[in-house]
């Protein structure tokens, strides 16, 4: 296993119990809204407070496993930045995200850097070599782990839209209900997504504002 995926699986790790709630709680309340056909029960307080008897620890690490490793990097950064090409944050770090950020003196940037790139792959493929100098600095593993959280979050709403969104239109008793409970779920991804794309932003300045300042 390389540097890189080790220090990505390690800060992934670290999201994992807060990826195990975010299901826990999407579970309880389809459960409630299934049972009571309606989304504000006083069940959910007793449903979360045990939470091990619908998902218990082990098999909750399996389960987020496994649905982050239904969809790829590549599709979940679609689904945050809303790009089919050129997905990537990295891939707009000089032509875009570097004009917008106080923090980063562009000058003494391109003076170490020399001229920005414009082609797309060629930018992220700078950014990464950038990121892979301040890798370990505490303001970049923070705001890479939260944007990872919230990636990964983004994507697992997108299946829960689709899954349990499907399955509430056909079993929820009533029509109001379901159409309710999937607006819910739609919110959800798209605060998600939105909350990831900031993030991701946020990741790659940083990393262009401490090369600027190294």
């Amino acid at each position: 296993m390389t540097k890189k995926h080790s220090k990505e699986k390690s800060l992934k790790n670290q999201n994992t119990s807060s990826l195990i709630t975010i299901l826990v709680v999407n579970i309880a309340i389809f459960a409630v809204a299934l049972k009571t056909d309606q989304l504000v029960a006083a069940d959910y307080e007793e449903m979360l407070k045990h939470w091990q008897a619908l998902i218990p620890a082990g098999l909750g690490v399996v389960f987020i496993g496994v649905i982050n490793g239904l969809l790829d990097i590549q599709t979940k950064a679609r689904l945050v930045f809303w790009r089919w090409h050129d997905r990537l944050p990295g891939c707009r770090a000089f032509s875009y995200y570097v004009h917008r950020d106080p923090r980063i003196d562009i000058a003494a940037l391109k003076s170490k850097v020399g001229p920005f790139p414009t082609a797309p792959s060629e930018q992220n493929a700078l950014w990464y070599k950038l990121y892979k100098l301040v890798e370990g600095d505490p303001r970049v593993l923070q705001v890479h782990r939260l944007f990872l959280l919230t990636r990964d979050y983004a994507g697992i709403a997108f299946m829960l839209l689709i899954v349990l969104g499907g399955i509430g239109t056909m079993a929820m008793q009533t029509y109001r209900t379901a159409l309710v409970y999937a607006g819910a779920l739609l919110a959800q991804f798209v605060l998600s997504a939105i909350a990831a794309r900031n993030y991701g932003v946020r990741f790659v300045n940083t990393v262009l504002a401490l090369k600027a300042a190294s």
